[in-house]
């Protein structure tokens, strides 16, 4: 219990950093994670080796993603591609049915492509959309962040719930789908509607010309489905990885993010003048490089804190005793699961952590074990905050305030996840 309220400490810490001394998150997360890592009797050596296995592991696949995804915003943006994107999205939903829009790709996507991966190939649509529907960049970014986490945590072939599904020893995953996919559209209704109400704080002040939303752009030709290649490819090649895992060399190349989303960058390169093109294809590069690499930066110092925790064994030794915690319910796993990602950041750690505690309460029949599956899944959406490296990602894409994105993106993770988690209780009640 000391190193949970040591944790806790390091967070409010954290957070007042960044927040009301307006320090760098950089070098805050690091020696956040200093201290926690000193404090519960780790080494300077096994707290530094920790924090740099976080920030290396985090960055090992992610830091391209985030330069290749940058980079094919950069193309999109300045050739028109994104325009002929937002304008098509505006034709099919309607502008004023943007976010929910939103939240049903994101839904969609989310499924078979990583969240860090799925938001950064979406952003540039996003940006535009915002530009010329006057829809708040917040509002459809939140909405497309939500479904994307739900997702990830609740639909398979996503790991996080196969993993839970294996560890809960259920060995046909189709009995776990229906049960996730209602608590799924439960977590991200009670999301919507929390957005629906706080629509008027979540504005973003942006200057658009409303009545030139449908204008015509001067890409012509064949050349009008190359940004939906660009950006629907990645996503496709990723979606067929998912479904033919075991495949040869060929599927392992294309499923893979980084060589995917640079698929995606080469269908847009024709949308660039051929005049000068290596010239302009190297300014795309380094404006790319030069707005990723602090998000780079911080993802990766977000991830590195993470490592700490999970390196302290702190969750790991809250509970030793499984078997004490079944006279309260299905509302265990959804509270531990809540518990373990808003103290540690991950997901993923939540739900292994989760199921491989409450295993035991389904082998010995206390719980059902779709129900508990989907209720560790709707609680490991938990509150997504500063030892988050998605909450970083989220932030630095968009620019916002530390304080702006725990008011808007953390307190919607939370209202999401109570969503989800009710649900599951009145499965299980019923």
């Amino acid at each position: 219990m000391t190193s949970l309220i040591i944790l806790l400490l390091c967070i409010i810490l954290l957070i007042v950093a960044i927040t009301v001394f307006k320090i760098h998150p950089i070098p805050v997360l690091l020696i956040s994670g200093l201290i926690l890592g000193l404090s519960i009797g780790l080494s300077v050596e096994k707290v530094t080796e920790s924090l740099l296995n976080g920030f290396g592991n985090t960055l090992k696949w992610i830091g391209l993603i985030i330069l290749f995804g940058t980079l094919l915003g950069e193309i999109l943006s300045d050739t028109g591609g994104a325009d002929i994107i937002a304008d098509s999205i505006i034709k099919l939903f309607g502008i004023k049915r943007l976010p929910l829009s939103m939240a049903v790709i994101g839904f969609l996507v989310g499924i078979p492509v990583f969240v860090d991966v799925a938001y950064l190939t979406l952003l540039p649509t996003i940006m535009v959309l915002s530009k010329k529907s006057g829809h708040s960049v917040l509002v459809l970014g939140l909405s497309l962040a939500m479904s994307l986490t739900v997702a990830h945590a609740l639909i398979p072939p996503t790991p996080g719930p196969l993993i839970v599904a294996s560890m809960l020893e259920i060995k046909d995953i189709g009995r776990i789908i229906p049960t996730n996919i209602l608590v799924a559209i439960a977590a991200i209704t009670g999301g919507f509607i929390w957005i629906k109400w706080n629509t008027k704080k979540l504005t973003v002040k942006i200057t658009t010309n409303k009545t030139n939303i449908l204008e015509k752009k001067s890409i012509t030709g064949y050349k009008k489905i190359l940004p939906f290649l660009a950006l629907l490819m990645p996503i496709f090649l990723m979606s067929i990885g998912s479904v033919f895992s075991q495949g040869g060399a060929v599927i392992q190349f294309i499923k893979n993010p980084i060589w995917a989303l640079l698929i995606g960058v080469a269908f847009s390169l024709p949308l660039i003048d051929k005049k000068d093109f290596s010239k302009k294809l190297n300014n795309f590069f380094h404006s790319a490089g030069s707005k990723s690499a602090t998000v780079i930066l911080i993802t990766g110092t977000g991830g590195a804190f993470g490592q700490v925790i999970k390196d302290s064994n702190i969750v790991s030794s809250l509970f030793s005793d499984p078997t004490g915690i079944s006279t309260t319910g299905i509302l265990i796993p959804f509270a531990l699961s809540f518990l373990f990602t808003t103290v540690t950041g991950s997901i993923t750690v939540s739900l292994i952590t989760t199921a491989s505690i409450v295993a035991p309460l389904i082998t010995n029949g206390t719980l059902p074990p779709e129900i508990t599956a989907a209720a560790i899944g709707a609680g490991s959406l938990g509150i997504i905050h500063v030892n988050s490296s998605f909450f970083w990602l989220f932030k630095e894409a968009h620019g916002f305030s530390t304080s702006r994105i725990l008011k808007s993106f953390s307190m919607l993770s939370g209202i999401v996840a109570l969503s989800g988690g009710l649900m599951a209780i009145l499965l299980y009640m019923l």
